[in-house]
């Protein structure tokens, strides 16, 4: 995904309608990566604009451990208007 194609879904989708933006663990990745982010900041910005919401869905299972695996999650945008 690029800037064009997050404005296009922005304006083509109904409301409701979602899109996973990004799969891993954002928070530590973009601590290695910071090209991580610019997907992530694109839909930040059409956010400010109240035109989506964010939520996010565990993909790892919780582990009772003293060394847990690195959780995952899909981080998904939802059309709001």
């Amino acid at each position: 995904m690029n800037k064009k194609d997050i404005e296009k879904w922005v304006e083509t989708a109904k409301v409701n309608d979602s899109v996973i933006y990004y799969n891993g663990n954002l928070s530590e990745d973009r601590c290695r990566d910071e090209n991580v982010t610019i997907i992530p900041n694109l839909f930040r910005e059409q956010a400010e604009k109240k035109r989506v919401d964010f939520f996010q869905k565990r993909k790892t299972v919780m582990q009772k451990s003293a060394t847990p695996s690195k959780p995952t999650f899909d981080y998904i945008a939802r059309k709001i208007k």
